[in-house]
């Protein structure tokens, strides 16, 4: 059995160049996922994987610097110790054209791949609701009716805008449309959450749900923060400063807090960026660290007293969403404060702290408790989180799942 894994990563041989080259957020959880993926498929199927590579990235020439995106080969080395090759394959990136090109080079790959491996089994595994991927499948599979599609699904599309603009309501609209027809190709589903399958035509078609994957060490390079805090107690959150996910009701939250000893640590870009900086200027105690590295945010995570997800489980968004975070966080070994999310297995819940009201009044109660606690009591809370996921949400362990859906298929 041969997989092509229709991904877009920000490869090895193309990284620095990807960062470099965007402006504004970058997909580092994404990546991140991606890359998690490859490694437990890698392992568990050495030699029969390869991955056809068109990265997430900004559109040209206001979110990436390039009219092109990058063109290489490179290679991943899991951590067992296999290798599992891989293509950028490149696409003109101009913002209006971008996903036209993107399917015409998708296809193109695919239909190479599976022309040298027409004599097997072969299974396509696509990452995300992207049309241009799936448009491409289902090209490929009229010419190749036994290839076997696999959809892995982090995202539900309407879901994806925080606040729509109405022309960009309509291309979703658009986009549903054509992507209702594209959904025929499937064969098979990985959810990020069990509730999708109220979204999402699966009908009797096999699936499964992979919440999130840890995998250690995924281009964790790091940079030097300029940023003192060595010898400092701090309460950390990573991730995008949208609204609807509750950052700014942290920051106020924390701003209520009278412990001077404790500072609050902000890493990522967005909406809520400005209003940060402002809350960072009136509280010396508040640092806004804007987007960083990877490799430095899992760094500073390992370093803090606590980590919060201020998310709520307000908005109908939150039942088809699992928070990457919450996998990086308790990996970290530090004890983490989430809410009681629909999305989140209950299984989690035993292994962190909870708030279990809505309000900054409840979240700041919530946080001076913890703060309050014994250190060592809370150093166990991160250490046995820590050890469920280095041992049920390995990359091995998790990648199983998708491997028996597709012998499944096959």
């Amino acid at each position: 059995m041969k997989i092509a894994l229709l991904f877009g990563i920000f490869s090895p041989s193309s990284y620095h160049e990807i960062l470099q080259q965007s402006k504004g957020v970058i997909q580092n959880a994404a990546d991140a996922l991606q890359k998690a993926y490859i490694d437990g498929i890698g392992s568990l199927i050495p030699g029969d994987v390869e991955i056809l590579n068109l990265p997430y990235i900004g559109s040209y020439p206001k979110r990436y610097a390039h009219l092109y995106s990058p063109q290489r080969t490179f290679s991943i080395r899991t951590k067992n110790g296999n290798i599992v090759l891989g293509q950028d394959i490149r696409f003109n990136n101009i913002c209006g054209l971008k996903m036209y090109f993107r399917y015409v080079q998708a296809k193109k790959a695919l239909s190479k791949w599976c022309e040298k491996h027409n004599d097997e089994d072969r299974c396509v595994v696509v990452y995300a609701i992207h049309a241009p991927f799936l448009q491409a499948c289902a090209d490929v599979k009229r010419s190749y009716p036994s290839l076997k599609i696999v959809l892995i699904v982090p995202d539900l599309p309407e879901y994806m805008s925080q606040r729509p603009t109405i022309l960009k309501k309509l291309a979703d609209q658009i986009n549903r449309k054509i992507l209702n027809k594209l959904y025929d190709c499937v064969d098979g589903y990985v959810l990020l959450s069990r509730y999708m399958i109220e979204r999402l035509p699966i009908g009797d078609k096999p699936w499964t749900v992979i919440e999130g994957i840890y995998c250690d060490d995924i281009q964790s390079e790091k940079i030097q923060t300029s940023i003192n805090i060595e010898h400092s107690k701090y309460i950390l959150y990573s991730g995008t400063l949208a609204r609807r996910y509750g950052v700014l009701n942290l920051v106020e939250a924390f701003r209520a807090i009278p412990q001077k000893e404790y500072k609050l640590l902000i890493c990522g870009a967005g909406d809520s960026a400005d209003i940060i900086k402002k809350y960072a200027k009136e509280d010396e105690r508040i640092v806004f660290c804007g987007q960083r590295k990877r490799g430095d945010v899992l760094d500073m995570q390992k370093k803090a007293s606590l980590l919060v997800n201020p998310r709520t489980p307000e908005g109908e968004f939150t039942k088809y969403s699992f928070p990457s975070k919450t996998i990086e966080y308790f990996a970290s070994g530090v004890p983490c404060l989430l809410y009681r999310l629909p999305g989140i297995p209950n299984e989690y819940y035993q292994y962190c702290f909870c708030v279990d009201e809505i309000g900054i009044k409840p979240l700041r109660q919530k946080i001076e408790h913890i703060i309050q606690k014994d250190e060592q009591a809370l150093k166990q809370v991160g250490i046995q989180a820590q050890h469920y996921i280095f041992e049920e949400k390995n990359s091995i362990k998790q990648t199983q799942k998708l491997i028996n859906l597709i012998y499944q298929l096959i």
